[in-house]
């Protein structure tokens, strides 16, 4: 509004004193206050900069520092902006001027160019708005800061023209071994997908992008990854620190002699195995008894019908020692090449309520003998009964062989 003063002036050769009005404009010199933009937290940059402020000592009561604190803030964040983004409102007032401009010129001569000419301007700003693949995952400021804080430790070059470069760079990166292979092969997708949730719970979350939350999930899901797949290892707590393990990694071979092991004397051993076509499917057993001096008892193949590969397991055990029980042996030693049997007839685990009746009946079994145990053995120890169990498939019915010189089993059952 104009500024309007009177001033009165001095009384000279009369009784009046005369009034000056004068009315003149003035500049707009309303308080201009500070403005937050969202794009600002987008930058890998951006908290470094408000900490380096904040962080600043300054003297006096807590008002004074606070108020000199974000005085600071306030500048120092103004003055980052146009370095990075240029002057925002300028180019949002150009934006209008032109698209202003192109509505006069439409209304003048409301032509098929000129409407084609005014949609096509709006699109072009609509899409200058719009995140791309590339932005996202591979060339904005956030996902650069990000792609470099892990390319560093694993010796990649950053510098890549699309983000299909840069991932196949990544994968084919020479590896030293299977741990370093797999740290190669998983981190691109960790951080693309780690960038994608970042930008998912910033646009419609309502969090801020926060690169060390991203960066410590990326990490995170690496170092689940190696403990699950070389749980032997105490991988680190820091990036750099479990790619250099994983790089300098030694396949280390170790050579266990797997045999079968005879029972003690006057006791049998029973070994047997359970067959599954699919899981659910149909399923079957095999078996062989054994004495102390190595000699074949009895042995058996048998359909089991319908079932779980778990039903299958335990439906080969129960066979077998049923005959064992039958055939008037009580002291017992069953192998089996599944661990979770074992803590199952040990009652070291709990088992799942669908196989709880044929345990119960397992077990009814055991209790019938003066003497038993229950071991874990390798499937390479444990063959012969693998072979049997699979021969299952092919019958209809209970297949039982016995015959005490074992030479000749072996010969009558795989010829």
């Amino acid at each position: 509004m104009p500024q309007t003063t009177i001033t009165h002036l001095s009384s000279v050769g009369s009784d009046h004193c005369p009034l000056l009005m004068e009315m003149e404009t003035r500049e707009d010199d309303h308080i201009k206050y500070f403005k937050f933009l969202n794009c600002w937290t987008d930058q890998p940059n951006f908290l470094d900069i408000v900490k380096a402020c904040w962080d600043r000592n300054v003297e006096g009561n807590n008002m004074w520092k606070f108020h000199q604190k974000m005085k600071r803030l306030s500048n120092t964040l103004s003055n980052w902006s146009r370095k990075e983004f240029g002057d925002i409102f300028a180019k949002v007032r150009e934006y209008e001027e032109n698209v202003k401009t192109m509505e006069e010129q439409l209304i003048q001569d409301n032509s098929e160019i000129n409407r084609a000419m005014l949609h096509e301007l709006n699109a072009k700003y609509i899409r200058s708005g719009l995140d791309t693949i590339e932005h996202i995952f591979n060339t904005g400021q956030f996902a650069t800061y990000v792609w470099r804080s892990f390319a560093e430790a694993a010796g990649i070059i950053t510098d890549h023209s699309s983000l299909t470069h840069l991932i196949i760079q990544w994968w084919s990166a020479k590896y030293n071994n299977e741990a370093h292979k797999l740290l190669l092969q998983a981190t691109p997708l960790f951080i693309c997908w780690n960038l994608w949730k970042n930008r998912c719970a910033s646009k419609y979350g309502g969090k801020s992008s926060n690169i060390s939350r991203v960066k410590y999930a990326i990490y995170k899901d690496n170092y689940k990854l190696m403990n699950t797949n070389f749980p032997q290892i105490k991988w680190p707590s820091s990036w750099k620190d479990l790619f250099q393990l994983g790089e300098n990694c030694i396949h280390d071979i170790k050579v266990t002699l797997v045999k079968w092991i005879k029972p003690p004397a006057r006791w049998i051993k029973i070994n047997t195995d359970g067959s599954a076509l699919s899981n659910p499917g149909r399923i079957g057993a095999g078996g062989i008894l054994r004495d102390q001096m190595e000699a074949m008892l009895l042995a058996f193949a048998t359909p089991l019908g319908e079932g779980t590969n778990n039903q299958a397991e335990i439906g080969a055990a129960f066979f077998g020692m049923t005959w064992a029980i039958q055939l008037g042996y009580k002291n017992v030693v069953l192998e089996v090449d599944s661990q979770l049997l074992v803590d199952w007839i040990m009652q070291r685990a709990k088992p799942p309520w669908s196989i709880s009746t044929q345990l119960q009946q397992l077990q009814e079994l055991i209790r019938q003998t003066h003497n038993f145990r229950c071991k874990h053995t390798f499937r390479e120890a444990n063959f012969v009964a693998d072979s049997l169990s699979k021969r299952s498939h092919k019958l209809t019915c209970p297949h039982m062989i016995v015959n005490f010189d074992s030479n000749v089993f072996l010969t009558q059952f795989f010829i």
